[in-house]
């Protein structure tokens, strides 16, 4: 583990980074999920240094220590790796794209294939406007993403909703895990490293977590059947944040993919299977 490093980029910005595992291991960029940060990559240490992987997780704009990136698109975040690759004299690596960071694994697989090992998607949001993707995730969760689309500011009343609630009650899980599944799997010490992440994204505020919201609810300005990297996609059954639909989408509409579906996990599916799915990413 690494402590945060930072590169700046070519438009004034600092893009913050930190590096859990085998520092000469496999590079695998890891990106976080929603709200979230850098942090969660940290969850992934001692399985990634057993398996002589690096994980390079970083904050997106306006998330954690990177700078906010106002007007940016989904299109752009790919640049933004890219720079930290080349800075980093990495020439091929994965990615890992969870839950809220799916959308970011996506882009890169549209934009930089040619520079990706393989792609992992783990119980990653689609495009939240096609027609079925939110069946099977709970209510509160199907209602709240078909309203974004026509109540765009619902996503900063959602924001500081979160931002307020891991304020005042950071120890209330129930709203966040939907599944006994993933209530069940749940320990004091996951509890820990959720707000402790959780914590870090709104380090700036809500306009960095808002602005992802815009970005998965708006359109993502590429198709995603025009991805030709290899993907890999796992989701959980009993996942009510995130529903398999969307992972059924990204099947469907990318040529070169893979579906896992697992019986037994919700939406902490990484937790419980990341070996598995570190050795798939990381092996030729």
């Amino acid at each position: 583990m690494t402590p945060n490093s930072f590169i700046q980029l070519t438009n004034d910005r600092k893009l913050c980074y930190s590096q859990f595992g085998d520092p000469n291991g496999f590079p695998l960029f890891f990106f976080h999920g929603w709200p979230g940060s850098r942090l969660q990559g940290k969850g992934l240490n001692k399985i990634a240094r057993k398996n002589k992987i690096r994980i390079i997780a970083t904050d997106r704009p306006g998330s954690g220590l990177s700078d906010y990136y106002k007007g940016r698109t989904l299109l752009d975040f790919p640049d933004d790796i890219i720079a930290l690759a080349n800075h980093l004299g990495l020439k091929k690596f994965s990615i890992l794209g969870n839950s809220g960071g799916g959308p970011y694994a996506a882009v890169c697989a549209y934009k930089i294939s040619n520079r990706l090992h393989k792609v992992g998607i783990t119980v990653g949001l689609s495009p939240t406007n096609i027609t079925g993707v939110l069946r099977g995730m709970a209510f509160r969760n199907q209602a709240i993403w078909f309203l974004y689309h026509y109540i765009p500011l619902l996503m900063k009343i959602n924001s500081w909703g979160l931002y307020l609630k891991d304020k005042l009650f950071p120890r209330n899980f129930i709203d966040i895990f939907n599944s006994k599944a993933d209530r069940e799997m749940l320990t004091n010490e996951m509890k820990t490293e959720i707000l402790v992440n959780r914590k870090e994204a709104f380090r700036q505020g809500i306009k960095g977590v808002a602005q992802d919201l815009k970005l998965y609810t708006n359109d993502w300005g590429f198709e995603v059947k025009n991805i030709h990297s290899r993907v890999y996609l796992w989701y959980g059954l009993q996942d009510k944040m995130v529903s398999i639909e969307m992972g059924r989408y990204y099947k469907k509409h990318i040529t070169n993919s893979k579906l896992k579906l697992y019986p037994d996990v919700g939406h902490l599916l990484l937790k419980k299977y990341a070996e598995e799915i570190l050795r798939e990413l990381s092996n030729y």
